[in-house]
């Protein structure tokens, strides 16, 4: 049986969420320390407070993903 064009449309629709999902489920080193710097601070939060940990987490992300923004 053919999947329909409404079911492969979907599957194409949902695809790059599940590869973020998984790909940041690979980086949860760097999602923890870039959540941690953020819970730190969080009633003083600024611009860049942690553009490092967020540096760390984002290449983490798009080399599991295989892509750059």
């Amino acid at each position: 049986m053919k999947p329909t064009a409404s079911a492969l449309s979907a599957t194409s629709t949902t695809r790059p969420i599940r590869k973020l999902a998984s790909a940041t489920a690979t980086c949860s080193a760097p999602a923890k320390a870039y959540g941690a710097c953020i819970l730190a601070s969080y009633q003083d939060v600024r611009k860049d407070m942690c553009a490092s940990e967020f540096a760390m987490f984002k290449q983490c992300v798009q080399t599991a993903m295989g892509r750059k923004w």
